[in-house]
């Protein structure tokens, strides 16, 4: 089903095409012209403007909580990712979200990411839930024990399964990390490294 606020953008050829034709009945009917109507179009494109600027829609809400957790985790915030997990979290070795944010708090206690290069990012929305599969380059600050023994840089791949919540609020209720470095491997892989 199409959605309006998924793509504002179709209101502005509306208006466009509104104002065609509201130019050609002008043209050929001077006496049915009226001051008012040439406002019809511009009333249609700042509606399209004010729908994008206010209303966010699940895919905004998605994208920004993604952008929000690359960015703490530059900045070593385990506090903020924690606000971005869900209560129900679970994943293949974590249990809950309090063992995800022990293993978060333990890796962001130092200097770990430098930053994140998304490479692809393609998001599967059905109703309240979501799947996020997330490709891209870690690269590691030179302080980190990460960089010192493993190496500066590698392309990682996860899969997140996020959950819309009663409060209308996105929050990721899964984590996989599915490659590092085109190889495939898994959370217990992932721990075992130094």
């Amino acid at each position: 089903m199409y959605n309006i606020f998924e793509k504002p953008w179709t209101l502005l050829i509306v208006a466009v095409v509104v104002l065609f034709i509201i130019f050609i009945v002008r043209t050929f009917k001077p006496e049915k012209r009226r001051w008012w109507q040439l406002m019809i179009p511009f009333i249609i494109a700042v509606s399209a403007f004010a729908i994008d600027i206010f209303v966010e829609t699940d895919l905004e809400s998605i994208n920004s909580l993604i952008k929000s957790c690359i960015k703490a985790s530059k900045n070593e915030d385990a506090d903020t990712i924690e606000t971005f997990i869900a209560s129900d979290y679970h994943d293949s070795l974590h249990q809950d979200k309090k063992e995800i944010m022990v293993y978060c708090r333990a890796i962001l206690s130092e200097p770990a990411v430098k930053r994140f290069v998304k490479l692809n990012q393609s998001i599967e929305l059905l109703s309240s839930n979501a799947t996020v599969l997330l490709k891209g380059f870690l690269f590691f600050d030179e302080e980190s024990h990460f960089y010192k023994e493993l190496k500066p840089a590698m392309a990682v791949k996860l899969e997140l399964g996020l959950k819309k919540y009663p409060n209308k609020k996105w929050q990721i209720n899964r984590g996989e990390l599915l490659e590092i470095d085109n190889q495939p491997i898994d959370w217990e892989e992932v721990q075992s490294l130094p």
